[in-house]
């Protein structure tokens, strides 16, 4: 089962390698969803590489690639992922199509911590 969508810092220490994803033209994309969000919605698609410890040769390692959906904050210049990382775009697109409202929702608004403060700042 996959995990509802909510921020998360992606800690450049922990990386070998990281690229964004550039969706070109929007009647060509094989991810519509993906494209949209990253150009309408400010939100980006990463590729990562993350550090693995190898005990065998007791030395970091490169982990396989991993695609996810990110967003940057701005005062700080963090990337935080909003998406678990999954092995391929279709994969990312499919995770995005199932939890769209619940990503646009952590974008526009932030995450709930409490339902209290949320009910109460209505009032």
């Amino acid at each position: 089962m996959q995990q509802p969508p909510h921020k998360r810092l992606i800690d450049p220490d922990e990386l070998f390698a990281s690229r964004e994803i550039r969706f070109q033209d929007r009647r060509e994309s094989q991810y519509p969803l993906l494209m949209r969000l990253c150009a309408d919605f400010n939100f980006s698609v990463l590729q990562l590489q993350r550090k693995l410890f190898s005990h065998l040769s007791r030395k970091t390692v490169p982990g396989a690639l991993e695609f996810v959906l990110a967003t940057r904050d701005e005062s700080t210049n963090f990337w935080y992922s909003l998406s678990p990382g999954v092995a391929d775009l279709k994969a990312l697109n499919d995770y995005a199509k199932h939890y769209e409202v619940d990503i646009l929702h952590l974008q526009l608004f932030g995450e709930e911590t409490d339902q209290n403060q949320v009910g109460d700042a209505y009032y």
